[in-house]
């Protein structure tokens, strides 16, 4: 009977840690990286990846573990399948490492396909937040791509920086241009 009070108790501590790295603030102290050719990389944090590995993991094990266990009853099944749902739905939803180059931004996922957006095709750049707490940029092109930096991403200063040198300009007004002038 402990044993299942201690077990209950160490489950809901894991999933309160996996809550946290996953939608806790992250170090906006972390750098991004810049390459020699150019290129600056902007990497989700590690703390957040974990998280988000965890979490996925944990939801999936869950799920195969409860439909090995389920009777041939629809309910029975219906747990399983919504836990292994949401696994998926999380790996999908993980942020992708952002590339600011010359030529423009690249959003490199792990479980989908790789976004691309040139300079010349910004249309809209709106950012949630204000000044260094912008927590949310999403950068729109004509053809409709949307690249995201949320903040488990590296150096949000020095984002909203490159996106202020290689647009100029053509920025929209509600931009937080004074978190970029300090840099």
């Amino acid at each position: 009977m402990t044993s299942k009070i201690v077990l209950g108790h160490a489950k809901l501590a894991i999933g309160a840690v996996l809550v946290w790295m996953v939608f806790g603030r992250t170090d906006k102290r972390r750098s991004a990286l810049p390459l020699s050719d150019g290129r600056v990389v902007f990497a989700v944090d590690r703390m957040a990846f974990s998280g988000w590995l965890l979490t996925a993991a944990l939801l999936a094990w869950t799920a195969a573990r409860d439909l090995m266990r389920a009777h041939a009853q629809l309910w029975d099944a219906l747990g399983p399948a919504v836990l292994g749902s949401a696994a998926i739905s999380i790996l999908f939803m993980f942020p992708g490492t952002i590339v600011v180059s010359m030529e423009g931004l690249e959003q490199a996922f792990w479980f989908r396909p790789n976004k691309r957006i040139r300079w010349k095709e910004i249309e809209e750049i709106e950012a949630s937040g204000k000044n260094i707490l912008v927590s949310m940029i999403t950068i729109t092109s004509f053809s409709g791509t949307k690249i995201t930096y949320s903040d488990h991403l590296a150096d949000p200063p020095r984002f909203l920086f490159e996106i202020q040198q290689h647009c100029g300009e053509d920025l929209p007004p509600n931009f937080p241009r004074e978190s970029v002038d300090g840099l």
